[in-house]
C-alpha cells in the first residue's frame, strides 16, 4: 500500500467542493475504509490499525451490534472441515490469529475441547470427515457401539451410529472475540462510527468515497465486510444473499456437570431425523444447543423478524431423543442470521474494476471461525493487492461474464 495519505492542494479542493456540494456534509480522511465493522471488520481493523495503517470503520448498527451474526455468545472451531480441504489454509491462519489475538487482548476466546460428530448410517458427512483429515494428515478417532457411548455418556449414540472425534476442535467466544478485536484496534488509532447507512463506494480521483446518510468518508482503499447488509453487494456482483435467521438455544442441565467437565467436547450429530450442534456449558448450568433449522429467509436484518414458541419444538424433541442429560424446555433464545451465497462459498477478494476495494462477504456459516483469517486476509489486500493466504476459491468475479466489471458499488 502506498504510504498514508499526505493532503494535497488538489485533494483539499475537492474536498471542499465535495462538503460545498452535499451542503456542507462532513467529510472524513483516513488509509482504508471498512463498511461493516462485525465479525471480519472487526479484525481487519485490527489487522490494519496494528500495521500502522489509518482506518475509519462504519456499520449500520450499534458497535458491537446486538443483531450480528456472531451474536449469542460462541461459535464452532474445527481443524477437520467437511466443506472441503481447500479452507484447511485458512483454519490453520485463523487459529494462530486467535491465539494472537488473545495474547494481545489478554482474553480466552478459543477454547480447544476436542469435537464430536455423531453421523447416522451411510451420512455423507463421515466419508468427507475421513478425507478432509486424512489429505492433511490430521489427528481423529472413529468410534461405534458400546466404545463411543463409553466415551461420550452425554450423547444417545445409536448402534447405526459411527462417532468421529477431531481433537484440534472447540469453540470460540465469538462476541468477547469482536470486543476483543474493536478495543485493540481503537487503541492503535482505529475509528468506529455506528448507526450509519452507507449508500455506495464511488471513485473520486485517485481515491474512493463512501457515501453514508451522515458523511463521506476519502479512503485510498475500502474493504467490504457488510455481512447481513451486504445483498446490495452480491447483487452487483451477480448473485443472491439469501439472509436466514436462527433462533440459538440453552438448555438446563439434568444432572450436575453433565457438560461441564474439563473434557467436554463440542457436539454435532447429523442424521436423517436429527441436525443440530452443540458446546460445553460455559455457565455451568445450561449447554447451548442449535439446530440446522432457520426462519424464512428475509431481505433484511434491521427490522428483527417475529418467530412462534412453536418453532422451538423441533429442537426441544431432538434434545429430549439425543442428550438425556439435558432438559429438553429452553432457558434462553438468541436471534442471530448469516448470509448464504448460492455456492455456500463467501467472496473474497478484489471486486473486479475497482482496484483497490475488497469485498469480504457471503461466508455461508463458515464465517467466524475463519474470521481472524479473511479479516487478515482483507488486510493483506487492502495494503498490498495480494495475500499469501490461496482465497482464489473465493473470488468475487466468478459470477460475473468474464469481461464484466465495476466502477462504482451500491451499498443499499
Amino acid at each position: 500500500m502506498d504510504t498514508p495519505h499526505r493532503q494535497c492542494n488538489d485533494c483539499i479542493q475537492f474536498i471542499e467542493d465535495l462538503s460545498s456540494d452535499r451542503g456542507k456534509m462532513q467529510v472524513r480522511e483516513t488509509d482504508v475504509v471498512i463498511i461493516g465493522a462485525g465479525s471480519v471488520g472487526s479484525m481487519a481493523a485490527w489487522q490494519l490499525a496494528s500495521r500502522g495503517v489509518g482506518v475509519v470503520a462504519l456499520d449500520r448498527f450499534s458497535i458491537p451490534g446486538p443483531l450480528s451474526a456472531y451474536a449469542g455468545e460462541s461459535r464452532l472451531f474445527r481443524k477437520v472441515y467437511k466443506e472441503g480441504g481447500h479452507y484447511t489454509p485458512l483454519l490453520q491462519r485463523s487459529q494462530e490469529l486467535w491465539r494472537e489475538l488473545e495474547a494481545e487482548g489478554g482474553a480466552e476466546l478459543l477454547a480447544m475441547t476436542g469435537g464430536v460428530t455423531i453421523a447416522g448410517e451411510d451420512h455423507p458427512d463421515l466419508e468427507a470427515l475421513v478425507d478432509a483429515s486424512e489429505s492433511y494428515d490430521l489427528k481423529h478417532d472413529i468410534l461405534d457401539g458400546d466404545a463411543a457411548r463409553t466415551r461420550f455418556p452425554g450423547h444417545n449414540i445409536l448402534d447405526t451410529d459411527t462417532v468421529f472425534f477431531d481433537p484440534e476442535a472447540g469453540y470460540l467466544r465469538s462476541e468477547r472475540a469482536v470486543v476483543t478485536a474493536l478495543k485493540l484496534a481503537a487503541a492503535k488509532g482505529a475509528t468506529f462510527l455506528g448507526n450509519r447507512k452507507a449508500l455506495a463506494v464511488e471513485p473520486q480521483r485517485d481515491r474512493w468515497i463512501v457515501r453514508t446518510d451522515r458523511e463521506a468518508v476519502v479512503a485510498q482503499k475500502v474493504i467490504v465486510s457488510a455481512g447481513t447488509g451486504a445483498s446490495a453487494v452480491t447483487r452487483a456482483l451477480g448473485t443472491h444473499l439469501a439472509l436466514r435467521p436462527q433462533i440459538l438455544t440453552w438448555f438446563p442441565m439434568a444432572r450436575q456437570n453433565a457438560y461441564s467437565a474439563p473434557d467436554s467436547p463440542i457436539f454435532i450429530r447429523r442424521s436423517k431425523d436429527a441436525e443440530f450442534y452443540g458446546f460445553p456449558s460455559a455457565d455451568g448450568w445450561t449447554v447451548k444447543v442449535a439446530a440446522s433449522v432457520y426462519l424464512d429467509e428475509v431481505e433484511s436484518m434491521e427490522r428483527p423478524p417475529s418467530w412462534d414458541p412453536a418453532h422451538l419444538e423441533t429442537i426441544r424433541r431432538w434434545v429430549g431423543t439425543y442428550l438425556p442429560d439435558l432438559i429438553p424446555d429452553p432457558v434462553r433464545t438468541q436471534l442471530c442470521a448469516d448470509g448464504y451465497m448460492v455456492d455456500s462459498t463467501g467472496l473474497l477478494g478484489e471486486i473486479p474494476g475497482m482496484p483497490g476495494t475488497v469485498a469480504a462477504v457471503g461466508f455461508s456459516g463458515h464465517g467466524f471461525k475463519m474470521a481472524s483469517a479473511f479479516g487478515a486476509v482483507a488486510a493483506d489486500l487492502a495494503i498490498s493487492g495480494a495475500t499469501s493466504t490461496d482465497v482464489a476459491f473465493m473470488s468475487p468475479a466468478r459470477f460475473l461474464d468474464e469481461s464484466q466489471t465495476l466502477n462504482t458499488l451500491p451499498l443499499a
